[in-house]
């Protein structure tokens, strides 16, 4: 196959690797009435920009049509979206964007034929469906089972292998192939339900896997917070904080044990792998970090100078931690749920 050809799953045009084929792979019969020749004509079609012909042996629309349907008939699952009223509204809105969707996915696919590119700018929300499909960084890497149906010698059968890094392994779309006026055209896509299922479970599974391990380094740090937190009471209790002794003491708990253990959060919750879906509650996380580190040093600072402004800027730092956290609290079990 054409590398150029190849990547053009890896550069947001997922759709169109549905149906490019690896026609380099076959060595192809003079007959142009077989499914064989109407995958080679496809990649011909690609390589010389010839619309025109490419639409003569892909029927976009029956692809396209048959890819989105399966794509909503998953979102909208009840293993996806478990509250009936929730999954209702997103499929609602699914529907309604079909139509448009479908239109810019078609000239996606048009202008990359016609110009062998694709601008990410100008197709932000079909890039964004084919991610959200699993389709943008899939890689196509061999077509197989080209066959005609025994019981309709109309239809034929073919296997487009692409490898899919979320799943960390091959996966083969089902094209469906009909003879019409002695023509073959790739007509639509029999399991893209199967496999944005696959992609589904595959994502879920990194979530649950994302949202237990930032649980852990959480629930470890709180308890370290809380023995702090005692530690600064009897301090407090024993102490004064007119006394050198006590701002002493404080300050370097407050250095030693509250900044260092956020500092330690925030290094290991940055080492986690974060799934797409999590990217907002991750941030929210670094930015608790981030907020509580700043707070720290607030207070420290206000051990020494005894300012009133240093102390009443670190309270708010340190109410704004605690609103964070609350936030991200309903966030993670939203999406545990």
């Amino acid at each position: 196959m054409d590398k150029r050809i190849k990547k053009a799953a890896g550069i947001g045009l997922g759709a169109l690797a549905l149906v490019v084929a690896g026609g380099g792979y076959y060595h192809f019969h003079v007959n142009t009435d077989t499914p064989d020749f109407a995958l080679k004509t496809i990649e011909q079609s690609i390589k010389e920009h010839d619309t025109k012909t490419f639409h003569s042996v892909v029927n976009v629309d029956g692809v396209l049509a048959s890819s989105y349907d399966g794509f909503v008939e998953v979102v909208t699952s009840p293993d996806v979206v478990t509250m009936a009223d929730t999954r209702d509204v997103i499929k609602d809105f699914t529907q309604m964007l079909r139509d448009p969707m479908l239109m810019s996915l078609k000239a996606a696919i048009d202008s990359y034929v016609a110009t062998g590119n694709l601008d990410a700018e100008k197709n932000a929300g079909v890039i964004e469906l084919l991610d959200r499909m699993g389709l943008k960084d899939a890689e196509v890497r061999d077509i197989k089972s080209v066959q005609i149906n025994d019981a309709n010698r109309n239809e034929a059968f073919a296997d487009l292998i692409i490898f899919q890094s979320e799943l960390d392994r091959e996966f083969p779309l089902q094209l469906i192939l009909t003879r019409v006026n002695d023509k073959w055209q790739v007509s639509r896509v029999q399991n893209f339900k199967e496999y944005v299922e696959q992609i589904a479970k595959a994502r879920r599974a990194q979530l649950d896997d994302y949202l237990k391990q930032s649980s852990d380094i959480n629930n470890k740090h709180e308890a370290t917070m809380r023995e702090a937190e005692k530690e600064y009471g009897a301090i407090l209790s024993s102490g004064n904080l007119a006394e050198d002794k006590t701002r002493a003491e404080l300050k370097t708990l407050i250095n030693d044990t509250f900044k260092k253990d956020w500092q330690e959060r925030k290094q290991e919750l940055f080492t986690l792998r974060v799934p797409r879906d999590a990217e907002t509650l991750h941030n929210l996380y670094m930015k608790i970090c981030d907020t509580a580190i700043d707070a720290a040093q607030t207070y420290s600072k206000w051990i020494d100078d005894r300012n009133p402004a240093t102390i009443k800027e670190a309270e708010e730092k340190i109410h704004q931690v605690q609103t964070l956290i609350t936030e991200a609290v309903a966030i993670a079990k939203r999406m545990t749920s």
